[in-house]
C-alpha cells in the first residue's frame, strides 16, 4: 500500500472517552445538487463521529495525516486522535491546549505541536514559551516532550499570532511552524525556536539524475534547477507532483476562475522537466478551493466549495492521470470549521466540521485509461 504516514500514540490514550459512532452511509445520500448531476458520485465507505468537546471554541483544526489504516486529526475540541478508518474506532489520543497545529509526519515519527497542556519543564528567564512539541512513533510511544521557546524580543510577533497554521519539515532535526503572517523554526531536540521567513519549501522533482524546485510567484509556476522553465499562466494553487512509471513527472495544479460566466476548478498537469507540456481533467463547479491532498503517485483529492452560502462543499477525485473519478457531497450544513483531506492507496480520508471524518472510496483510473496505475481496492467495506 502506497502510504502517507500518520502516527498512533498510545502512551497518552484516553481510557475514559466515549466511542466513536460510526454510519456505513452517505450521511447525506439523498441530497442532490444541480450543478453535480452529471458527475460520477460515490458515497462514504464509513463515517466516523468523534467526541468534540462542544464546550470548548474550535479555534483550529487539522488532518488528516493518513498511513496504514490510521489518520490523524487534530483541533481544539479534540486535542489530537487517531482513528482506525477500516474498523472505525478510536486507536489513540493526546490532550493538548486550546490552539493546535495540524499533525506532521517527519521520518517515521509525527510531530504534534500546540498550546501546552502541560508545560514538561521550567525556562529560561530570558525566553518566552510558544507551545509544546510532542514527537511519538507509530505505536503512540512518545519520544519526546518538551516545551518550544524562544528569546523575549524576537519571538512577540509569533506568540501574538493567531492565523491558520501549517507545520513543515526543515532537514532532519527541525520543522517550521506558520501561524499567519509569522514562522519560526523549532529545533526538535532542544525546542528552541527562531524566527524564520514564512514561505513553504518548494516541491522537488527529480527525473533521470536532474531536479528541479518549483515554487509560486504571484500565481506562475517557476523551475529553477537542470532546466529552469516557468509557466506561461498563472494558477491558484500547486497541488503537487504526478510522477507515473516511464512517464516525464508532472506538478498537478489548480486553477480558480470562471468559464461562460460560471465559477469552476480546473486541475491542470504540467510537464515538470520544462517543454511545457499540460493535460486538463474535467472541471468541478466551485468558487473556491479549500483544501486538497496527494498520493506519491498523483492521485488528488480537493474539497471545493460550491457556493457562498457555505453549506454546498463536496470532495472532488481525481486519479494520477488526470481522471476525474467521482464527487462525494457533504452534508449540507454550514461548514464553520476547515475541512482536510488526505488521499492512501485504498482510500480518501476527509475530515471535517470539526468532529467527522469521512472514508471514501480509492482513486481508480479505469484499467484501459493511459496511466492506469492499479486495480479496484480490496479493502472490505462492512
Amino acid at each position: 500500500m502506497r502510504v502517507l504516514v500518520l502516527a498512533a500514540l498510545i502512551a497518552c490514550k484516553s481510557k475514559h472517552a466515549p466511542p466513536p459512532v460510526v454510519h456505513d452511509a452517505n450521511i447525506d445520500a439523498g441530497f442532490a445538487w444541480t450543478a453535480l448531476d452529471d458527475y460520477p458520485r460515490v458515497e462514504a465507505i464509513r463515517t466516523i463521529a468523534l467526541p468534540a468537546k462542544r464546550d470548548v471554541p474550535n479555534f483550529d483544526v487539522g488532518g488528516p495525516v493518513v498511513t496504514g489504516n490510521l489518520a490523524i486529526v487534530s483541533s481544539s475540541q479534540l486535542g489530537f486522535v487517531a482513528i482506525d478508518v477500516e474498523a472505525g474506532n478510536i486507536v489513540w489520543t493526546k490532550q493538548a491546549g486550546l490552539h493546535v497545529a495540524p499533525p506532521l509526519l517527519h521520518g517515521t515519527s509525527i510531530v504534534l505541536i500546540g498550546d501546552c497542556f502541560h508545560p514538561p519543564a521550567q525556562w529560561a528567564a530570558n525566553e518566552e514559551l510558544l507551545g509544546c512539541l510532542r514527537v511519538v512513533t507509530p505505536t503512540g510511544a512518545d519520544e519526546a516532550y518538551i516545551a518550544i521557546r524562544g528569546l523575549t524580543g524576537t519571538v512577540e510577533a509569533f506568540a501574538n499570532e493567531k492565523g491558520p497554521q501549517r507545520v513543515w519539515e526543515d532537514g532532519e532535526q527541525a520543522v517550521v511552524w506558520r501561524r499567519g503572517e509569522q514562522a519560526v523554526r523549532v529545533d526538535l531536540l532542544s525546542g528552541v525556536a527562531k524566527p524564520v521567513p514564512i514561505d513553504p519549501p518548494p516541491l522537488v522533482v527529480t527525473y533521470k539524475g536532474k531536479r528541479w524546485e518549483l515554487r509560486q510567484v504571484e500565481g506562475v509556476v517557476v523551475a529553477t534547477g537542470a532546466k529552469p522553465w516557468q509557466s506561461e499562466h498563472a494558477f491558484t494553487e500547486i497541488l503537487g507532483k504526478v510522477q507515473l512509471p516511464e512517464m516525464n513527472p508532472f506538478v498537478r495544479v489548480a486553477s480558480v476562475h470562471t468559464f461562460r460566466g460560471d465559477p469552476e476548478i480546473t486541475v491542470h498537469d504540467i510537464d515538470a522537466t520544462g517543454s511545457l507540456n499540460m493535460s486538463t481533467a474535467r472541471p468541478v463547479p466551485g468558487i473556491d478551493l479549500l483544501a486538497h491532498g496527494i498520493s506519491p503517485d498523483g492521485d488528488a483529492a480537493l474539497a471545493v466549495r460550491l457556493d457562498r452560502s457555505r453549506k454546498h462543499d463536496f470532495i472532488a477525485g481525481f486519479t494520477a492521470n488526470a481522471f476525474l473519478a467521482w464527487v462525494f457531497v457533504l452534508p449540507e450544513r454550514e461548514h464553520r470549521d476547515a475541512i482536510g483531506v488526505a488521499v492512501a492507496d485504498q482510500v480518501v480520508v476527509a475530515f471535517h466540521d470539526g468532529d467527522t471524518l469521512t472514508v471514501l472510496p480509492e482513486l481508480s483510473a479505469p484499467p484501459t485509461a493511459p496511466g492506469a496505475t492499479k486495480g479496484a481496492s480490496q479493502i472490505p467495506t462492512p
